[in-house]
């Protein structure tokens, strides 16, 4: 009630599916031993049915994630059958398209071709459904080998992905950057650095058709991680909502 007389938006999101999406710790534990047999389908579209029934008609919603971080080990056409199943039990529980977006995610973006490619086959059961791409730079071994100037040809990149794409939310960003590339700068250099990627990257969001969202809007790990401590000490500035690539199909327009 009180996010309504507000005038805000909310998504919301199943970040962590019953059995786990992944072994790893964003779905909620850590658990190398996972496999993908034991993430319980069934158990989580039960527990999104549940969520979908009770927010149905709040003008505040307007968007719902299906999953958060699916492992790249889930076979895609299992990954594509609970998507699919998930839009259906979305849309059941009474969430209508053109009211609210599902977002399904694509982890990690290599995967984007593959679901593309299945969207344009299955478009019909896809109505106000848009991808959701996680979108960092600093983990795994690969960005460690780019310079601070390949980080921002990278970032600048993106563009691209999010135009090949029907619809697009970046529901995770950051300015974070591997240590190598921000070690021994001193701070006010550091938030220089941060304040050219994150332009990079809020120029090339502009792409996305559904917005995207800082991750996270306070964090003790440092700046890089904290929205509100960028935008105190100017590291980036919110776009207008004319600035950026509101949906102009559906009220998700974040």
């Amino acid at each position: 009630d009180l996010i309504e007389a507000a005038g805000l938006q909310v998504v919301l999101d199943l970040h962590g599916t019953v059995g786990g999406e992944s072994g790893a710790t964003p779905c909620g534990r850590q658990f190398p031993e996972w496999h993908f047999s034991m993430w319980d389908v069934d158990a989580s579209l039960a527990a999104l049915r549940i969520i979908a029934e009770r927010y149905a008609g709040r003008r505040c919603v307007c968007g719902v994630g299906v999953c958060n971080e699916p492992c790249m080990s889930v076979p895609f056409r299992l990954l594509a059958a609970y998507y699919e199943a998930a839009v259906d039990t979305v849309r059941g529980a009474g969430m209508r398209a053109g009211e609210v977006t599902v977002l399904l995610p694509v982890f990690t973006e290599w995967r984007a071709p593959e679901l593309f490619a299945y969207w344009e086959a299955s478009y019909p059961n896809f109505e106000d459904c848009a991808f959701d791409l996680h979108l960092y730079q600093c983990f795994g071994t690969y960005w460690s080998t780019f310079s601070f100037a390949g980080h921002l040809r990278a970032a600048s990149a993106r563009a691209a992905l999010l135009q090949s794409l029907p619809a697009s939310c970046i529901s995770e960003w950051s300015v974070c950057l591997p240590g190598g590339v921000t070690r021994g700068v001193r701070e006010e250099a550091r938030l220089e650095m941060y304040r050219h990627f994150g332009a990079q990257q809020l120029q090339a969001y502009t792409a996305a058709s559904h917005g995207w969202f800082f991750w996270t809007w306070k964090d003790s790990a440092g700046v890089d991680w904290n929205m509100r401590d960028c935008l105190r000490r100017g590291v980036f500035e919110v776009p207008r909502a004319a600035d950026h690539g509101a949906a102009e199909k559906g009220r998700m327009k974040l």
